[in-house]
């Protein structure tokens, strides 16, 4: 199997290297409003997992059959249970698609999903990245004091996940390119011409030992891409798993995924998560932001897409800081009002009976965009700023004038640290453009 993948990489590498874009035969990541043929979404039976069933019925009725839903889950899970749920809230289970796989947690396939590339020819291929959790598992494991075999095989119960884009392309009979890269899905964000939006903090954490070039390189070979910006580091409320932000406060995310702070809205715009200079001095959190923003802002100013032409830069308001107190047990747990001192260093000085305040990694800028509509999440409902809403409503109709906007409850998954682009994967459309 490895040396079938090393043929193939080699192949890709002679057909990236010596075809343009204007050949139907060259393959390319496609972005993310080019049309979809379906979107994945994952479930399962667990207590934990149930709870969100309810934003899996929004997200279902938003699509509204639109664009067709795949659904995703272990294998050891009952099927005929979802369907059954379906059923009661009124969606035929013969509508939908359900696959099953050895898969440790299919609540993020955005993640862990295929990175599908497409060609003007009407085909698909896959690439194989490696997730990062499972080794950012390992150590964090390791810098709580536990012995590094022991580590590597505790951090192993998520080693399915690093399986799920292979086998699903291989159920579907798509070819699969291996790389070394260390990549998630919500930290690829492209324009589909070239160009990519790369967290530098990011890589380099997650890519030990790799230069920005060697990185490069990859991109070009697996992804088909010509132009890299290299942006700074990611909001605050987003740190690694579950980590303390400041003093008080912690949050769990992904250690910064561009999906959560600057995105493209076409080839050549790019949307900012901002905080405005009267805001900064609120909160420490807002302060840190601002810093970190303004550092990718300044960046973007002087950044050039693939044909040398500026971007538009668009500013998305960060909503209000969302955060609740949960008390400090034994453990390592996260739950709705406590969590765990095992996900604390010894020297933060926290003990148990401690009372923190966890903050949801909220952003207007986690969105789903499909066919036809853009799925947003809406803060109302918790106190959130009508005014900045009503803003971010603005820009969104002003960039998708014939898109419907969706506004769901995202925030069951932005208290664990995503929102509805992580709980989703698109699947992208190959059309045989030679026919037409």
């Amino acid at each position: 199997m490895k040396s079938r993948h090393l043929l193939l990489s080699i192949a890709i590498f002679t057909i990236f290297s010596c075809k343009e874009r204007k050949d139907p035969s060259a393959f390319y990541y496609p972005a993310e409003w080019e049309p979809h043929q379906a979107i994945y979404i994952g479930w399962g039976e667990a207590e934990w997992k149930k709870e969100y069933w309810p934003f899996i019925i929004d997200i279902v009725r938003a699509l509204d059959g639109t664009t067709p839903v795949i659904f995703l889950s272990d294998t050891s899970e009952n099927v005929q249970v979802l369907k059954d749920y379906l059923e009661i809230n009124n969606f035929s289970p013969d509508n939908y698609e359900f696959t099953s796989l050895p898969y440790y947690n299919p609540l993020a396939p955005r993640d862990v999903g295929p990175v599908y590339l497409i060609n003007g020819l009407g085909e698909k291929m896959v690439i194989d990245f490696i997730w990062s959790a499972q080794e950012a598992y390992k150590d964090f494991l390791i810098t709580k004091g536990v012995e590094e075999s022991k580590a590597i095989a505790y951090a192993s119960i998520l080693e399915s996940n690093q399986k799920v884009d292979s086998l699903l392309a291989v159920k579907d009979g798509y070819d699969v390119i291996s790389s070394w890269l260390s990549i998630d899905g919500g930290a690829i964000e492209v324009n589909g011409q070239g160009t990519i939006l790369l967290n530098e903090y990011w890589m380099l954490k997650y890519n030990k030992g790799a230069s920005k070039d060697s990185i490069e390189q990859e991109l070009r070979r697996t992804l088909n891409l010509s132009n890299f910006i290299w942006v700074g580091m990611g909001l605050m409320e987003d740190p690694p798993d579950i980590a303390t932000i400041i003093p008080g406060y912690f949050g769990t995310g992904t250690d910064g995924h561009t999906d959560e702070y600057i995105r493209f809205a076409n080839a050549n715009t790019i949307l900012l998560a901002w905080i405005d200079e009267e805001e900064k001095d609120k909160h420490p959190i807002h302060a840190g932001n601002y810093k970190r923003l303004n550092e990718t802002y300044q960046i973007l100013k002087k950044s050039k897409d693939q044909n040398g032409k500026p971007f538009d830069i668009v500013k998305v308001p960060l909503p209000d800081l969302i955060f609740k107190p949960v008390q400090v047990v034994e453990g390592r747990a996260l739950g709705d009002s406590t969590v765990g001192i095992s996900q604390f260093l010894e020297s933060e000085g926290i003990v148990v009976g401690d009372t923190l305040q966890q903050v949801a990694a909220a952003s207007y800028l986690n969105f789903l965009i499909t066919n036809d509509k853009v799925l947003l999440p809406t803060y109302l409902h918790v106190g959130g700023s009508k005014e900045k809403e009503e803003e971010v409503k603005g820009i969104f109709t002003k960039l998708y004038p014939k898109k419907e906007l969706v506004w769901l409850d995202a925030m069951r998954y932005n208290w664990g640290g995503g929102g509805i682009h992580c709980f989703t994967k698109q699947v992208p459309l190959s059309v045989n453009t030679k026919k037409h």
